[in-house]
């Protein structure tokens, strides 16, 4: 996405603005999802019910979760692929 750069609070607002019959609309649509999913990925943790006996177990088992979500979502971006997929 270019940067654009705005010289007070209006030119911003307006910017925000785009026309419902914009024929680049799509484009602007899709260019906004993408980024969204470059930034999630589905099912980071486990799905169901854990039990744990401590908060710290549990807490324990989130911070493997989430290094292992991170992991891959690194093997991805060093493979030039879309971390989304």
């Amino acid at each position: 996405m270019p940067v654009q750069k705005f010289h007070d609070f209006e030119e911003a607002r307006q910017a925000l603005h785009c026309d419902p019959h914009d024929p680049r609309l799509p484009d602007r649509i899709q260019a906004l999802w993408s980024f969204s999913r470059s930034l999630t990925s589905p099912d980071p943790f486990p799905r169901g019910i854990h039990r744990y006996r401590t908060i710290e177990e549990a807490n324990a088992a989130r911070f493997r979760w989430e290094g292992e979500h991170i992991r891959k979502l690194r093997e991805k971006l060093a493979a030039g692929r879309d971390p989304a997929s």
